[in-house]
């Protein structure tokens, strides 16, 4: 099912009236508070760093030895069942971005033409914009921008 953003009035400010874009970043209402609470913390430097790296690691004893590591931060933190990553790819071109899954496994680059699979897709035209560093996919549905301080746009 295709989802459709629309903009939604707001209350008029003293310069006319102004419209938001509702948020990409719903989870599903099944979600616990808990866990939402989580998923807006920010993330610390060494696991941006882990991830960052991660893309361009070729030793795969190293590779798989970091993709562990990212792992087991996303899971003492507590925030959900992280199914992958998705953000921009810098191999360069043909490359855009690519997604990770849980493992730290870069699983597939994608050319500009190409479709994005599943969940993947909504987090692709936020990993297009320099405001994210990366995007967190759950499997709840809700997908997670996080900046490039850690921080979540949630």
């Amino acid at each position: 099912m295709e989802s459709r953003r629309h903009l939604v009035p707001r209350e008029s400010s003293r310069h006319g009236s102004s419209f938001e874009v509702p948020s990409q970043t719903v989870a599903a209402r099944t979600t616990s508070a808990h866990v939402m609470k989580n998923r807006e913390q920010r993330r610390s430097a060494e696991l941006l760093e882990a991830i960052a790296q991660i893309d361009t690691i070729t030793d795969p004893v190293t590779q798989a030895e970091l993709a562990g590591w990212i792992q087991e931060r996303y899971e003492e933190r507590g925030g959900g069942t992280l199914i992958g990553l998705f953000g921009h790819c810098y191999l360069g071109h043909p490359y855009v971005d690519h997604r990770m899954d849980v493992a730290g496994n870069i699983t597939q680059h994608f050319k500009m033409a190409d479709a994005v699979p599943g969940p993947f897709a909504a987090a692709r035209p936020l990993a297009r914009s320099s405001a994210y560093l990366f995007i967190e996919i759950y499997d709840d549905g809700q997908v997670v921008p996080v900046r490039p301080d850690g921080s979540s746009a949630i």
